[in-house]
């Protein structure tokens, strides 16, 4: 791990959700929050483990490493025997303000999905990496050759899997093939023939990135131009493009900074369209880790030393409580809500300064 990534004065917090989560999975075989803002989906299990997975790496605590297993061999047990996991909305958790019927909990558990395949992959592909366990390659290989059949040559990314009115809960299917990058970019290490997905998986991400606007999804937006700042450093093209999209679209300028709440963003999903009556702890962090990364990787002090910045920092960690973050702040009432996964693992992230 890059030391230099890491917000040493926050890690603290990192530390302490990851010891709750880790033991949530060894002491239950999952998360199933009592309360979270939108129903739990299979993508974040994956995701959570890739998070104690950097922990680990930072402090060689194996209660981390053990969460990761766990988390492993849940998803392991819903893997379908094609090799593919399903999306599965609602069945560890609905949501009180973004929830599904028991209609598209069905149809969303019955059919493979590609970012809930390409998240487990990876979490496996990077604890093989880091370990030399073999215990899940069975699981892994089989996933990795249903994966290959959903290439598409023409369009230099995988097919989704998922189709109709369940694909539509999405605001834009296409700003998901970011994790089947992330993915085929750790399983390349083991399978050489992955290798062939990556730069192509890079280019249509990159031109996703330019397709991008300010009514992108805040943190879909940021973990792109973050994975471009990292991948291509002090570029040009980051230096110019990217440094503009995080004043503009991203950070300063962004249309869902929520007046007289500094450091509160509001949110856009597929089905409600852009909300601000809520600030998100996922695309407050989503604006903070496009400004680290910038900093990180280009050019110190040209973002975290700003207002904004500090802002974003404070109201974040005002979200904190025993363990756990709070996903989000009902400004009505102005009662903090919601401890689903991505509330915990997105601030492991942007403290760790990886994703």
């Amino acid at each position: 791990m890059d030391n230099n990534a890491v917000t040493k004065e926050l890690i603290s917090y990192a530390l302490a959700v990851g010891e709750k989560m880790s033991k949530e999975y060894l002491s239950k075989g999952d998360y199933c929050p009592q309360q979270a803002w939108g129903c739990e989906g299979q993508i974040y299990p994956s995701l959570l483990g890739t998070a104690l997975l950097e922990l680990f790496k930072y402090n060689n605590n194996e209660l981390f490493l053990n969460g990761v297993k766990a988390i492993i061999e849940s998803n392991i047990k819903k893997q379908f025997s094609s090799g593919g996991w399903a999306l599965s909305l609602g069945h560890r958790g609905n949501g009180i303000k973004f929830n599904v019927d028991s209609h598209l909990m069905e149809i969303t558990s019955t059919i493979e999905d590609l970012p809930p395949t390409v998240t487990a992959l990876r979490l496996m592909a990077d604890y093989k990496i880091l370990t030399s366990d073999s215990s899940y390659d069975d699981s892994m290989e089989r996933g990795f050759r249903y994966l290959t059949n959903f290439w598409n040559r023409e369009k230099k990314v995988f097919d989704e899997m998922l189709v109709g009115e369940a694909l539509r809960l999405r605001a834009k299917p296409a700003n998901y093939h970011i994790y089947s990058y992330l993915s085929v970019s750790s399983l390349c290490k083991i399978y050489p023939e992955a290798e062939i997905y990556v730069q192509p998986l890079y280019n249509s991400i990159k031109s996703l990135f330019e397709e991008m606007d300010e009514d992108t999804y805040p943190l879909l937006y940021a973990m792109h131009a973050s994975l471009i700042i990292e991948k291509e450093r002090e570029s040009t093209y980051v230096k110019k493009v990217v440094k503009q999209r995080i004043l503009e679209h991203i950070a300063f300028g962004s249309k869902f900074l929520i007046k007289d709440i500094p450091g509160a963003l509001g949110h856009h999903d597929g089905l409600r369209g852009i909300c601000l009556d809520e600030g998100h702890l996922r695309n407050s962090i989503g604006a903070a880790l496009a400004m680290k990364f910038y900093d990180v990787y280009v050019e110190s002090g040209c973002f975290t030393s700003s207002e904004l910045y500090k802002s974003l920092t404070g109201w974040i960690l005002n979200m904190y409580n025993d363990g756990l973050f709070y996903e989000f702040l009902d400004i009505k009432s102005g009662k903090k809500m919601g401890v689903g996964t991505p509330g915990q693992f997105l601030p492991i992230f942007w403290i760790l300064g990886k994703f």
